[in-house]
């Protein structure tokens, strides 16, 4: 039996958490989740919909939404207890757009719900949830991200944009950055490392030119095993299908206190042997998702969105057997 089939027979409500800053990349890992399982079985729930001022409201008495006083938690808590017990739940909704409150909307539970936000793993909170993941760009990356989704998706001014960002960063440290200490995975994105022409290039122009380097730290559970689900990488082949530079590392450490595994990702992956991993994936999922990976290579940030669906696998693996 597929990991499919056996999430649509179980009566489990598995939760995913990501946390982290505002433009940090919470969407874009939670997508890649959405898209490998299968949207029929993932939902997602964005924080920002329990916000309790609308935007001028929190200009007016200079609060942001990085406090935790200016988002309703408690209500977040409630709705996290029902959805656990596979009830559905009638939620706020908040339009980035307009800076307002939408009308409520009724959520029904689907056998995987995505929590992402800038407060998922606080207390009260995080023990709700069963895969806690905390994406944490460099700033120069971050605020790269910010700029270009606030301009070109939300309708701000850039200047705007630069100034809430600079307002924010007290707050950061305050009250969201502690978080990745509860994180069962820590997601570090920096400029790519590599010295190469690829990364002269990005730094120098302003294009949509993704060079980055990836960290994943994946904290290590005794009762969830490491390699139930095999990612094997042909290092002949990698060698032989690359024409750009990539490379990859793997240590162990502690991090706060925790034993870890460490992986570097950076540089650009051959498709040949990027889909060799995705289609090990997908076997164990039970996906006939379309292969979108047209172009001839990946980035370090696409690897990393495989190995991290990779290590939820053997987290969900491990929760229908209990």
């Amino acid at each position: 039996m597929t990991l499919r089939e056996k999430l649509k027979s179980s009566d489990m409500v598995f939760i995913v958490g990501i946390a982290g800053d505002s433009g940090s990349g919470k969407t874009t890992f939670g997508n890649a989740i959405r898209n490998l399982l299968g949207r029929d079985i993932v939902s997602t729930i964005t924080l920002d919909d329990y916000h309790i001022y609308d935007r001028e409201t929190r200009q007016k008495i200079g609060i942001t939404p990085l406090n935790p006083e200016a988002n309703n938690l408690k209500l977040v808590e409630t709705h996290l207890r029902e959805l656990k017990r596979g009830h559905s739940i009638k939620k706020p909704t908040y339009d980035h757009k307009t800076g307002t409150f939408g009308p409520w909307v009724e959520f029904k539970p689907t056998p995987i719900v995505i929590v992402e936000g800038l407060h998922t793993l606080y207390d009260g909170l995080r023990d709700y949830i069963d895969f806690k993941i905390f994406v944490d760009p460099a700033r120069y990356v971050k605020r790269r991200w910010k700029i270009r989704r606030d301009v070109l998706e939300r309708g701000y001014s850039k200047q705007k944009v630069i100034e809430e960002i600079i307002q924010r960063e007290p707050d950061y440290k305050r009250f969201i950055d502690f978080q990745k200490i509860y994180a069962d995975v820590v997601i570090k994105i920096y400029p790519s490392s590599m010295q190469s022409l690829e990364r002269i290039n990005y730094l120098i122009e302003e294009s949509d030119f993704e060079v980055y380097g990836v960290r994943l730290i994946i904290k290590k559970t005794e009762d969830i095993p490491v390699e139930s689900v095999n990612l094997n990488i042909d290092l002949s082949g990698l060698v032989r299908a690359s024409e750009r530079d990539f490379s990859i590392g793997f240590f162990s450490d502690y991090y706060y206190s925790k034993p870890a595994s460490f992986i570097d990702i950076d540089g650009f992956m051959s498709t040949e042997i990027f889909g060799s991993l995705l289609e090990a994936i997908k076997r164990e999922i039970g996906s006939e998702s379309v292969n979108y990976y047209t172009e001839r290579y990946v980035n370090a940030i696409e690897v990393a969105k495989l190995l991290l669906c990779w290590r939820l696998l053997e987290v969900i693996n491990y929760k229908l057997r209990k």
